[in-house]
């Protein structure tokens, strides 16, 4: 974590939360030369549709208890909280490649 001295102390625009939409618009506004804080209060970036690996599933969904052993490494695991799906050729897709989210 950075500490207060070590951030700006002015920003543009603050975004909290890193869903598709805050990315989308912290993206828009990093493009048209804003100068954007963006924060989550997740370990992890993408809100409900975030894609986690095995210890932050276990952490979101059984807070203390341990990962079993035989599940095998966290990282080969990459489970997505809301299923995704986008048309190859739509607007939302022009706008991600435009923001470089």
């Amino acid at each position: 974590l950075l500490s207060p001295a070590t951030m700006e102390q002015e920003y543009d625009v603050i975004v909290l939360g890193t869903g598709l939409k805050e990315c989308i618009l912290s993206g828009l506004m990093s493009t048209a030369q804003k100068k954007v804080l963006h924060m989550d209060r997740n370990s992890y970036y993408g809100g409900e549709s975030a894609s986690l690996n095995l210890e932050q599933l276990w952490a979101r969904f059984k807070p203390g208890q341990e990962v079993p052993k035989d599940l095998g490494r966290t990282r080969d695991y990459n489970v997505d909280l809301c299923p995704k799906f986008l048309m190859a050729c739509g607007n939302l897709v022009k706008v991600l490649l435009h923001t470089k989210v």
